[in-house]
């Protein structure tokens, strides 16, 4: 699986793009527009996304080409269904934020935003300022234990489990929809221990409590990462943890995603369900149809890109149909079912023409199960689509890291 991730996002083979963002060729919307805010107070030792040490004068500048971009993008023709801002630190300059999304609401209509925070926001912020303006907000607690927080430098930066559920109190008050951001996998869990921790989350009654396995990665990441994760072994005990803590109050709609089962339903989406995606800002990915475009992975390089005049995207690669579609089996075995009907239609291949190998090892291992054309996953099955996601966002800090080092094309932004 690895192989196929680091073949699939490898960025040896990639177009440089040294011109204006071209018209939108479909009136259809793109599902997602992605923007990232690339700056944070101090950095978590196991983060691998885009990110700086805050600097206000840059951010603001940051932002002033961020909300260019987003204009340009617009007026070229492109749509979009939600918002989804992630960093970073998205909340770190809140009236440069709060002038991005209402530029958003003010050009193009907008069916949900989506916004990423930590914790600490709710004490040190004006969330009501975003009352309004953020439909969801996803908060990156990762554990209320304090031995974990201390080992990830998270203690230092946001509090104690307790100071935490305090400032998750107040977000539940004031944003419609609340996820909360969990991790396990850490050396020092038990499957006793991440039942405890996760018991903390649900007590607060979010709406969604997500549930990632530490991602070690495929890179320099990998050291770091490594330096906290436990044995890879122990992670199926845990996830049945997981599951079985969660089965009482909240409906799993992946592995790694929960909405609670009481109170009305939960709208608001958080996963993307194999969906295209437009990504805006420094260090943002973006993939719609089969090619995937790669933003400048510096700050100072992409605000020059888009004073210029050019598109924010500088690279931009084709994607296989055989990698398209894998990712399309790693979100169909965490949705629970494969559809035969359905595969076919989106793809023109049945499941076992497409996959007959996969299917085979799947069928195996107990992984699956046969009803009449379709496949449901088994709990096993759930746990190796957990894998493969987590597979997938290790190939994504791989992409993060290949993408850090290609050329910053400064002549194209000299003479155009």
């Amino acid at each position: 699986m690895g192989h196929s991730i680091k073949q699939s996002l490898s960025l040896n083979k990639v177009t440089a793009n040294k011109v204006s963002l071209a018209p939108a060729l479909s009136s259809k919307p793109i599902e997602t527009l992605y923007i990232h805010i690339p700056f944070c107070h101090t950095l978590c030792r196991f983060c691998s996304f885009h990110k700086i040490k805050f600097n206000e004068q840059v951010a603001r500048e940051y932002f002033v080409a961020l909300r260019q971009e987003i204009r340009t993008v617009i007026a070229q023709g492109y749509q979009f269904n939600r918002v989804y801002i992630g960093g970073g630190t998205t909340t770190i300059l809140e009236d440069e934020l709060i002038k991005t999304i209402e530029l958003i609401k003010s050009i193009t209509p907008i069916r949900e935003i989506s916004c990423e925070s930590d914790p600490i926001y709710f004490k040190e912020g004006n969330p009501q300022l975003l009352k309004g303006l953020v439909d969801r907000m996803s908060i990156g607690v990762q554990s209320f234990d304090d031995k974990i927080l201390k080992a990830s430098g998270r203690f230092e930066k946001f509090g104690s489990g307790l100071q935490q559920a305090e400032y998750l109190n107040q977000a539940i008050e004031i944003i419609p929809t609340v996820n909360v951001d969990m991790m396990y996998g850490f050396d020092i869990q038990t499957p006793e221990s991440v039942s405890q921790d996760l018991q903390h989350a649900i007590r607060l009654t979010p709406d969604q409590i997500t549930t990632y396995p530490l991602t070690v990665g495929m890179g320099k990441n990998k050291k770091k990462a490594g330096q906290l994760a436990g044995n890879p072994n122990a992670l199926w005990p845990q996830y049945l943890a997981v599951k079985n803590t969660m089965a009482e109050s909240y409906n799993m709609e992946f592995p790694w995603t929960f909405s609670r089962s009481f109170g009305d339903k939960v709208e608001n989406k958080y996963v993307l369900d194999d969906e295209d995606c437009f990504g805006v800002g420094s260090g943002a990915f973006g993939r719609f149809a089969d090619q995937f475009n790669v933003s400048s992975f510096d700050i100072d390089h992409y605000i020059k890109r888009i004073q210029a005049g050019l598109s924010g995207t500088c690279y931009t690669k084709e994607l296989t149909s055989k990698s398209l579609i894998q990712h399309h089996l790693m979100m169909m075995m965490g949705h629970g079912i494969l559809d035969n009907d359905l595969f076919k239609t989106h793809t023109g291949q049945s499941l076992w023409q497409a996959f007959p190998i996969e299917l085979s090892f799947l069928l195996s291992v107990g992984a699956l199960t046969k009803d009449g054309n379709n496949y449901h996953t088994t709990t096993a099955g759930q746990f190796i689509a957990l894998k493969m996601f987590s597979g997938f966002l290790s190939g994504m800090d791989y992409l993060r890291e290949q993408a850090r080092d290609l050329p910053l094309q400064q002549q194209s932004i000299q003479t155009a």
